[in-house]
């Protein structure tokens, strides 16, 4: 299988981006679950966290498909945040920190502009733009099931 970067679409290079941190997500995601006392937090998380790695297998296996091979680089800000998520800090801070991590986010196209672009960029085979039209989709909707969640953490702290 390929592994070049140069001589890969730019389409396998985004589901590249994309795979490897659905896994991480995944990964710190499930380890707050764990951690929160909160039961309709945990439920979120939970639901959030599968998700994430089921994008990662789904990206995994069509890049795959396609021809190539998973490329993983490492991520130095992963192990933070995984120590953030699975420790014992309140649910509140945590999702303080997750908040100011998005606010220090580099300028510009961000990977969600990236894949939500390639839902209609017809140089992508009709298979690999409808994976990412189901992803943005499925994103969309943990990204407001999460903002629900922490609305009703925030709120209890303001009780």
């Amino acid at each position: 299988m390929a592994t070049d970067k140069e001589t890969r679409p730019h389409h396998v290079e985004l589901l590249n981006a994309i795979a490897p941190a659905e896994k991480r997500a995944g990964v710190f995601l499930k380890g707050w679950a764990d951690k929160t006392p909160d039961p309709e937090l945990k439920v979120c998380l939970s639901l959030v966290a599968a998700r994430e790695t089921s994008h990662y297998e789904v990206c995994k296996r069509r890049i795959e498909e396609l021809g190539y091979t998973l490329v993983e680089e490492e991520d130095p800000s992963f192990y933070e945040r995984l120590l953030v998520h699975c420790s014992d800090m309140p649910d509140l801070e945590k999702i303080r920190y997750g908040r100011a991590r998005q606010q220090r986010q580099q300028p510009g196209p961000t990977l969600r502009d990236r894949y939500e672009a390639a839902t209609t960029d017809e140089t992508i085979d009709p298979l690999t733009r409808a994976l990412f039209t189901w992803f943005a989709a499925e994103e969309a909707d943990s990204r407001t099931l999460l903002a629900q969640a922490y609305a009703q953490v925030e709120a209890k702290a303001r009780a």
